[in-house]
Order: C-alpha cells, then structure tokens, then sequence
C-alpha cells in the first residue's frame, strides 16, 4: 500500500496488518501514537492529524494513530488510523467520548510488531489505553515518549463536586503515573501544562506549542456569509466561542455576562456533555461540531472570538481564531495566552474586569480600525507556530529516540 493511503481497521488480522506495513525509508522512524480522545474534534485530535499530513508531506517519519474503535459512532480516517476494540468497554460518566476498557496486550503487541523498522510509541493521554500502551513498550524494550495534552485532574476537580472531584484527581493522578513514569522523553504544549508534568515525572520536559495549519486557518476578504447571516442576520456583534462543550471551560460564565445583552449574539461552536445544560439553562445557541470549510466560515465571518477557560493546555480554538484573523477577548490564564502581547489582536482581560466584557466586545467591533489592526496583528502572531517551523522539532525528539 503506498504511503499515505487512508486506512482503518478494528482488531486487525494478519492479512490486514501485513498490508499497512511502512512503505518508507529503514531510516525513517514510525512514531505509534497512542490516544484515546481522538473520537471527536479536540485539540489531541488536530494535533495527530497536523502531525500525520506533515509527517507524510515531508516524509521525515510515519506517524500512526492507534485509537479506540466504537460501533456506535462513524469514524473517518486521515492517514495511517488503526481502531482498536477493548476486550471490556466501561462507560465514561466523565467524558463519555473518551472510551473506557481493557485492552488486550497480545492484540496490540502484534499491531506494534508489524511496523518494521526504527520506532518509538507516543502516549498522547494517560487513559487506559495509554496505560496499556505504556506497559506494552515497556515489555518490548521499545522507547516511549509521552505527551502531556490533557491535564485530567485538575479537569476532574472542575468537572465533579466535593469527594467525588477529590476521588476523580486520584485515580487521574494514578494514570498519569502509569502512563508517563516509564517515558524516556516527556513533550507539553505550554510551560503549565509541563509544570503539572513535572509533578509526576522527574525528567526534562520539553514544550513545543501546537503547530498551526496556516494554510487551513486565515482571514478572508470580508466578514459576510452563510454563518454570519445565520446566526446574526441583524447586525449585532457576533461572538463565536469555540471548543468542547464541556463544563471546566467556564461556559456559565459566558453566558452570564453576554447571552443576555441584546447588542451581542452568541453562539457555541462545538460539542459536548454540557450542552443540553446551556440550552436547557441559558437557551443557548449550539452550533454541534462544525469541520473544514464550515469551521473556517465560523472564525472568518465572526466579529470575535471569547474564550473564558482557564484551564487549557495550550488552547487551540484560540490559536485557529487568531490564523484566522479573528480579534479575541480572554481571560487571563496560561497556555497560548502567554505568547500574547500588548500589541497583539488578543485583548486579555483580569478575573476582576469580567463585568466588562460585554461593553469591551461592542466597543472594539465598534472601533473599525482597531478591530481590522487586530485582525493583521492576530495573523502575524499565529504565523510564529506554523506547522513547518514546529512540527519538525517534535518529530526530532521521537527520532533521537526511535530504534
């Protein structure tokens, strides 16, 4: 099969894996990602497939995605994707399109053993199947890099109450342990999401930004459109927040402070367990996920783009919105927001100017000149985390490590 040739397979037989064998160089790594919440759109996701369309553009490694497999959902493909079903699947009260199970040992060391060649497992989460990940390399003598994407305890603290949230963090810490401890090299997105690495694992961690698609993410030449004349054919300020509906990503707080202000419309784009609350709660405007052109649409033809979470790893949503020259209102916290400046198109706001912040979105739409400058300045400052200048670095660190 040549190189870059779309595949998916549940449980692969011989036949089948004999069939996706690499097709590179005996030089060339292949870098086994190992995640488990490449289900749905998130930035571990984006991340594999950016990684996946260099790797093979640029032919420096092969990268595959081991991920779990369910028959309750369609699953496309981009690139080498091989779905793996659990021996035993738990549903996931947390996350419930991260998928719980046990996973066979003997299944996914034969997957591992038919990729010939140098090569290095990436544990992209710390979920069971990155556990199981980390144990497989471990028996095989095969060298293991871990990626620290998700900061699931602090999640779990957000997402569950009291005893429940304590309990939650332990057993994600547990994890964290299992799936990291053994890694020869740990890799992060920002200095946060490392400092929280280096609570659990003692070794150097590097921190390479996510890589941005600036070919697939930039301005267009006017703000109107099918989106814009959906969601906000009145002329009001269109707000986009965009990301995971999920409850740590502070979206009440959007809505308290913008979704009754009748010079604003906002809309949610994106998909997730706290979605029926908005709608039910705040009668919120939930667009699902949106792909490709339709999510370029989103960043293009709105005025803004508000992002309240304090708890990313990096931020991507805001990253994309930025390529896409779309001016942002946000909450101080770490991640992408610490490559900021003054003179960037990122108004970042204190915890304490939150009142503020309808009147500052009216203001800067307002203020056409001001919101066009920022709209140039965000494009420049996403233009620093190209794909092409990052991803090389972090195809390096599994290389120097792949035998």
């Amino acid at each position: 099969m040549r190189p870059g040739t779309n595949r998916v397979c549940a449980l692969p037989g011989w036949k089948e894996l004999a069939s996706i064998r690499p097709m590179y160089a005996n030089n060339c790594p292949t870098i086994l990602i190992f995640a488990d919440v490449v289900l749905t759109p998130n930035g571990v996701s984006t991340f594999c497939r950016s990684l996946q369309e260099w790797a093979q553009k640029s032919k420096a490694a092969r990268v595959v995605v081991l991920r779990p497999a369910r028959e309750d959902r369609s699953e496309g493909s981009n690139g080498d994707l091989i779905g793996i079903r659990p021996m035993i699947q738990v549903p996931n009260p947390l996350y419930p399109d991260i998928l719980l199970g046990h996973y066979s040992q003997a299944k996914l060391r034969r997957i591992v053993e038919s990729f010939e060649g140098p090569k290095v497992i990436h544990i992209a989460t710390p979920g069971l199947l990155g556990v199981s990940a980390a144990k497989l390399a471990k028996r095989l003598n095969i060298p293991c890099v871990g990626g620290y994407n998700v900061d699931t305890r602090r999640q779990c603290v957000e997402s569950y109450l009291h005893l429940r949230g304590a309990l939650a963090a332990k057993v994600a810490a547990f994890l964290d342990r299992r799936a990291y401890g053994n890694c020869e090299a740990m890799w992060a997105p920002s200095e946060s999401a490392a400092e929280a690495a280096r609570s659990f694992y003692h070794g150097d961690v590097s921190v390479i930004p996510y890589p941005i698609d600036t070919h697939r993410f930039y301005p267009a030449a006017t703000r109107e459109g099918a989106f814009r004349q959906k969601y906000a054919p009145d002329g009001k300020v269109l707000v986009a927040v965009v990301g995971r509906v999920a409850k740590e990503k502070n979206l009440d707080l959007v809505c308290e402070h913008l979704l009754h202000d009748d010079r604003i419309h906002t809309v949610f784009v994106g998909d997730g367990p706290y979605r029926r609350h908005l709608e039910r709660k705040w009668n919120a405007t939930v667009t699902g996920f949106l792909h490709g052109d339709d999510l370029l649409a989103a960043y293009q033809q709105a005025d803004l783009f508000v992002q309240l979470s304090v708890k990313e790893t990096f931020g991507l949503t805001l990253a994309e919105a930025t390529a896409a020259g779309l001016p942002a209102v946000v909450l101080r916290s770490r991640a992408y927001v610490d490559h900021t400046h003054e003179d960037s198109g990122v108004e970042v706001l204190e915890p304490e100017e939150l009142p503020t912040l309808a009147d500052r979105c009216v203001a800067l739409v307002a203020d056409q000149e001001r919101h066009k400058a920022y709209a140039l300045k965000n494009r420049a400052l996403a233009e620093q985390f190209d794909a092409d200048t990052l991803l090389p670095k972090f195809v390096a660190i599994h290389a120097a490590l792949a035998r």
